[in-house]
């Protein structure tokens, strides 16, 4: 009778190991396939391609030759059989190692991964949710936004004279040209313009105390048009209108980052109350990503793995939510977001899973919100 491979689980929370043992008969077939494959490869004198024996292989490249193919082999078969058979949903990639090996006789690996943790999502929420105040615009950040569009319509005249406060500069650094206006003040690069005519040098220095030259190329004088000019600057018939149009977007703007706050708010109360957390082993793969992006500091790791977990139970989170709720959307619909936004697919998709998941939790919780 045919011996059958072995396949053991073991979980601990979200982490699953699955260790496979395989017996010859495996081996064997394997190694078959291995062969086929590197017969079509590998080139020997007097064989047509194809068609060179297994044991002329053998003899010509060592014993050894279909091992890593064998064990890749194997691996890529039964790995999925284990996973579908324990019904088990990774969530992140898994780590295989072999565990043993003996050509022709046994072949034994492990392979580590996440899993997606098991929880069913409620129709009613019983959330205790953060108090998200309405958005108010207020008079002194209106006349803030109305003065820089001011200064956005402002006419700029080339001068020839050095520049003075309230002047704009324009510099080169290498091969980009920048502005800036000139400033008063003691410190700054605004101040360091001060004085300068097209053609000198100002030197400065970066965060990192390195020097760098930048060229003044020319300094232009500011006239700020009046009120009904700047309005019709912005396709507007007058300066009240122009004042409401501001406030209106102000509005907007605060009314999306406070449903920003509250949907976040959402994923983070409902991972609470479900006890979801990022499993260990893709939070460090995770931590470890992140730190590579910051020069790997390892002073940052606190402060980096809080934020990489925040963000990552979010990912979990909202995902459970689109999948057992119906709310991931269609591959068309992603398909035409991306091209009319011209962004990625995948920035598409992540962001309407998130935002359809997170208003469905707002949609359906029933708790009140903290003191």
């Amino acid at each position: 009778m045919a011996e059958e491979a072995k396949i053991e689980v073991k979980r601990e929370g979200d982490e699953v190991t699955v260790l496979v043992e395989l017996p010859p008969g495996e081996l064997a077939r394997a190694e078959d396939e291995a062969y086929r494959r590197a017969a079509r490869e590998f080139s020997v004198p007097g064989f047509r391609p194809g068609k060179v024996p297994k044991a002329v292989l053998l003899s010509r490249y060592g014993p050894d030759l279909f091992d890593d193919e064998v064990k890749e082999i194997l691996v890529d078969k039964w790995l999925p059989v284990a996973i579908e058979e324990h019904k088990l949903k990774p969530l992140s990639s898994p780590k295989v190692e072999i565990k043993e090996f003996e050509r022709g006789k046994r072949l034994a690996f492990q392979a580590t991964f996440a899993v997606w943790p098991e929880v069913e999502i409620p129709d009613e929420l019983d959330l205790e949710l953060p108090d998200v105040p309405e958005v108010e615009v207020g008079e002194e950040e209106l006349m803030e936004t109305l003065e820089e569009l001011k200064r956005r319509a402002a006419i700029l005249e080339p001068k020839d004279g050095p520049a003075e406060p309230g002047d704009v500069v324009r510099f080169k650094h290498r091969d980009d040209l920048y502005e800036v206006e000139v400033g008063e003040g003691e410190e700054g690069l605004p101040h360091k313009f001060l004085g300068k005519r097209p053609g000198d040098i100002v030197v400065i220095e970066d965060e990192k105390g390195r020097k760098l030259s930048i060229e003044v190329t020319q300094v232009y004088k500011m006239t700020i048009p009046t009120e009904e000019e700047v309005a019709a600057h912005y396709g507007e018939e007058s300066w009240e209108d122009l004042r409401e149009r501001a406030k209106t977007e102000l509005r907007e703007r605060k009314e999306a980052e406070r449903r920003g706050r509250m949907r976040l708010a959402a994923l983070d109360a409902l991972a609470e109350k479900l006890g979801i957390e990022v499993p260990p082993s893709l939070l460090e793969e995770e931590v470890e990503i992140e730190l590579a992006r910051h020069g790997g500091k390892a002073e940052l790791r606190p402060e980096v793995e809080e934020a990489v977990r925040r963000r990552m139970r979010r990912w979990i989170v909202s995902r459970l939510v689109a999948s057992q709720k119906g709310l991931y959307p269609s591959e068309e619909e992603v398909r035409d977001m991306a091209r009319s936004l011209e962004v990625e697919e995948d920035l598409v998709r992540s962001r309407l899973i998130f935002e359809r998941a997170a208003d469905w939790i707002l949609e359906h919780a029933k708790g009140k919100e903290a003191e």
